[in-house]
């Protein structure tokens, strides 16, 4: 299941290769035409107005019914009983008509919500007509909270008992809203060890950020924010708070490359120090982050994260956060998460006893995901 669409709203929908009992010799010689040949009147094209479908025509002359989902990143989530959810490339749609209202976000940053007819380069919102070439995002239903909001959790976990003692979890968690001027993020990542009693890893990061589209491609992050917490290198707990701008450098049906970044304050809480050492810090600090993911296959995606914070030295220096992952589909509902993260610190700083900690950290992480 696609990183890219579960980024986005997660449902499920009705799909099959129904066609209109009333013109079934003329659909079958719609479907064997080349694409492009021949202009064909709505009602060869589309099921009778009392449908309780949605449908969708693709550029081959396939037609499928079911529900619309929503269309980000120019890949339209189209769902069905037989078919289960599927993922439509917005440039294969050649015709798609809503039984009910949809929301339609332009490029213009404006919103329309209505009844919706797409036949070819033209888009239909009730009785105003527009060019299909300004539609950026849809999603199903007028503009409520519940079709805005998608998450995922995933987590791993070992226990051992007998000769040795051992405990290990790890937990990574996603809450994503998406609308269609704006997104709001909220990412968890931890990791927990104990063995024979002696807590050996324990740190958790949280990061924030909102972002306003103001166009196609650019966008205005007014807030983003970290929350780090890492007492085994002596950071009881670190907090950053900016704002700043981004851009997707690559959307593509099947790829996402975004980078952005800013200035920001952060807050360093020391876990210990000396006697005669101050057990805080703030100061200004740089963020810049870029992220990519990627449909390898139908059943595969690969995601990277890569997140640079240049501060002071006391509040560490140069550090950064790097995330490589792949998720394999199981189920529609179930994924298995392969994570390789490395956090750096370029200047950690020494406990009361005189301690400094490592750099580096790096884990590898196998959990099982679930979306909802």
């Amino acid at each position: 299941m696609s990183n890219k669409t579960k980024r986005h709203l997660l449902s499920h929908v009705t799909i099959g290769l129904i066609l209109p009992l009333s013109s079934t010799v003329q659909a079958q010689s719609v479907v064997s035409e080349p694409h492009g040949s021949a202009q064909h009147a709505p009602a060869q094209l589309f099921p009778p107005a009392d449908s309780s479908y949605d449908w969708v025509q693709l550029s081959s002359f396939e037609m499928l019914k079911g529900e619309i989902k929503n269309l980000y990143d120019d890949r339209l989530e189209f769902k069905s009983d037989e078919l289960d959810t599927i993922f439509i490339d917005w440039e294969d749609v050649l015709v798609l008509q809503s039984h009910d209202v949809i929301s339609v976000g332009f490029t213009d940053l404006t919103t329309k919500t209505g009844l919706l007819r797409l036949q070819r380069d033209k888009l239909y919102i009730d009785d105003q007509v527009f060019d299909r070439s300004q539609v950026m995002t849809l999603i199903s239903g007028e503009q409520t909270e519940s079709n805005y909001w998608s998450s995922k959790i995933s987590l791993g976990a070992n226990f051992r008992s007998g000769n040795a003692e051992q405990v290990d979890y790890s937990a990574i968690a996603n809450a994503h809203r998406r609308t269609t001027e704006s997104r709001f993020n909220l990412d968890y990542f931890g990791n927990y060890s104990k063995s024979e009693g002696v807590n050996n890893i324990n740190n958790h990061r949280l990061n924030s950020y909102f972002d306003w589209y103001l166009s196609k491609q650019f966008y205005l992050r007014p807030i983003f924010a970290e929350i780090y917490l890492d007492p085994i290198k002596n950071i009881q707990y670190k907090a950053t708070l900016g704002f700043g701008l981004g851009y997707d450098i690559l959307d593509t049906p099947k790829s996402d490359w975004s980078i952005s970044g800013g200035p920001a304050y952060t807050f360093t809480k020391f876990d210990n120090v000396a006697t005669d050492a101050s057990d805080n810090d703030g100061s200004g600090a740089l963020v810049v982050e870029s992220a990519f993911d990627t449909e390898l296959s139908e059943d595969i995606d690969f995601n990277a994260l890569y997140r640079v914070q240049h501060g002071n030295d006391k509040s560490g220096g140069y550090t950064h956060h790097a995330l490589a992952g792949f998720s394999i589909e199981l189920t529609d509902m179930f994924d298995l998460d392969l994570s390789l993260v490395w956090d750096h610190t370029n200047k950690p700083q020494a406990d009361s006893g005189g301690v400094t900690p490592e750099k580096n950290d790096y884990q590898f992480i196998i959990g099982f995901g679930i979306d909802i």
